[in-house]
């Protein structure tokens, strides 16, 4: 009895004789794309998968080695794709993960450096520094907190950033280019 093409369904002995005739050279063929055995085997194992799911659906295919070619050919480029993408990934995560320690190395230093600077800063004068700077008080806030005038509170405010200045001079050109690179242009 002759089966029309419609009447022809895909078996698992169809499926394993293809698969013992074509293995070998579809992954050579993978591995001329993919660059790597391991993933050549896994594209070409998947392609048989694929097509033992969708074996109802294959009917019509003629020449299963062309069809086979062409799967495994779509296979492999969206393996090497997405390999591609991992390793970019991969890179610009080691990349960011360095620049990050760089700059919290860099940080780091910066706040030992401050913290000395403030150390050196008279009395009153490292008072009404951290009373601006570091709790955000206006001049007049921190004259009224002092009992100072405010005319007073500008001069050590001044004086201090002097001070400051002059103590973190080596570290202003690693401040400033930190602050660079956390700008969003």
């Amino acid at each position: 009895m002759v089966q029309t093409k419609s009447e022809v369904i895909i078996t698992s002995k169809f499926l394993e004789s293809l698969f013992n005739r074509h293995y070998e050279e579809l992954v050579r063929y993978a591995f001329t794309i993919v660059k790597d055995n391991e993933s050549a085997e896994d594209v070409v194992q998947k392609v048989f998968i694929r097509l033992w799911e969708k074996r109802f659906e294959l009917l019509e295919i003629e020449n299963f080695r062309a069809y086979l070619y062409r799967s495994v050919y779509n296979a492999s480029i969206n393996q090497y794709t997405a390999q591609k993408k991992k390793s970019r990934e991969d890179v610009l995560g080691n990349l960011s993960s360095s620049q990050e320690s760089d700059e919290l190395v860099l940080s780091r230093e910066l706040q030992e450096q401050i913290n000395q600077a403030l150390e050196t800063l008279p009395e009153k004068c490292r008072e009404v520094f951290e009373l601006s700077r570091l709790e955000g008080l206006s001049y007049k806030e921190i004259a009224e907190q002092q009992q100072i005038s405010i005319k007073t509170v500008e001069n050590q405010m001044g004086k201090a950033l002097k001070l400051m200045r002059i103590a973190l001079s080596a570290y202003l050109p690693s401040f400033v280019l930190t602050l660079l690179l956390h700008v969003k242009w």
